[in-house]
């Protein structure tokens, strides 16, 4: 039945193409207030983990509840309660900024401006942007209406997969103000990073990935530790990336 209040219970996953598992073992438990980092070398399985996540890759073993409703048996109702920024390459790019925003409202069941964090589009500085053409986006820029849909109806799981990269320091920290506004106003959000600095000061728990499998966990008892160390938590990463290139050679 799943743990009650979570807002995201993975339990026993395995997942990835023709039959093949390229994440496995995965657990966890994500509650109301959490945020997630989640780590790994390319090719680690973290992408792959966020698109099983989200319905786009079928399940090979074990399940996925969204705020209790399991993606497998409901998913128009689990797919309701979250909200992805999708990499650039996949936004449609013949569409105007504005006109995105009006397509994923419609598909969500609500307004092109009922954001959670408010006015999102004058605080990622859309504005001038919105009416253009996203083929016409920067990567910065396209990084930005993506985040803006994935607030779009005030999801209660809310996932960037690499999507604070490309962003300039002002707009990056807007980014990471409205993170914290969603977990402060009861959601969880999942980052997906190599931006490893920038993890013990956001999340409040970190996962790193290695051959599609945890292979470290952090709570929120060691990130605070982390950041009374400066550097101790990247170091931690790099070990665990060199660890592996070692068993892989």
């Amino acid at each position: 039945m799943g743990e009650p209040g979570a807002v995201l219970m993975v339990a026993g996953l395995a997942a990835g193409y023709d039959g093949r598992a390229v994440v496995s073992d995965i657990d966890l438990v994500l509650r109301p207030g959490e945020i997630l980092g989640l780590l790994g070398a390319n090719g680690a399985g973290k992408s792959t983990l966020l698109k099983t996540l989200t319905g786009q890759i079928g399940v090979l073993r074990g399940s996925i509840r969204i705020d209790g409703v399991d993606l497998a048996a409901a998913p128009v109702a689990a797919k309701a309660r979250f909200g992805i920024a999708v990499d650039g390459p996949d936004l449609p790019s013949g569409l105007t900024g504005r006109q995105y925003l009006e397509l994923v409202a419609s598909i969500r069941g609500c307004g092109p401006a009922e954001f959670a964090g408010g006015d999102v589009v004058a605080r990622l500085a859309l504005g001038g942007w919105i009416d253009k053409g996203i083929a016409t986006y920067s990567v910065g820029t396209k990084a930005k209406i993506s985040i803006a849909a994935a607030l779009l109806g005030q999801p209660l799981l809310v996932i960037f997969d690499e999507s604070l990269n490309g962003l300039d320091p002002v707009v990056a920290f807007e980014v990471k103000a409205i993170i914290r506004e969603v977990a402060a106003g009861g959601g969880a959000v999942i980052v997906s990073t190599h931006v490893v600095e920038s993890v013990p000061g956001l999340c409040s728990r970190a996962m790193f990935l290695a051959d599609g499998m945890v292979a470290r966990e952090w709570d929120r008892a060691g990130l605070l530790e982390a950041q009374r160390h400066p550097g101790a938590f990247e170091a931690a990463v790099m070990r665990a990336l060199r660890d592996l290139e070692q068993r892989e050679a």
